[in-house]
């Protein structure tokens, strides 16, 4: 028997896991991809350095704080999933 869903969030980032939740929340049968063995995308603390374990960060999360402010304005533009 196959699957069948109402929505496929395609990334277990932060934005799509709060997308599936909201989803899944409303009633919909609502499924995750995500490629990494991991998800929370941006927002996950990580070990970079196999030399100093004791060292965690959110690498991600300072590209993205690089991201130029211009990018925000796209949600007001109907392009919500972005931000």
């Amino acid at each position: 028997m196959t699957a069948q869903y109402d929505a496929i969030i395609v990334g277990g980032g932060h934005n799509g896991l709060v997308a599936a939740a909201d989803l899944a929340r409303a009633g919909a049968r609502t499924i995750v991809l995500e490629a990494r063995n991991s998800t929370g995308g941006a927002a996950i603390t990580e070990t970079p350095w196999p030399e100093a374990p004791n060292y965690q960060v959110t690498r991600l999360s300072y590209v993205m704080s690089l991201m130029p402010s211009t990018i925000g304005q796209l949600a007001k533009r109907g392009l919500s999933g972005l931000v």
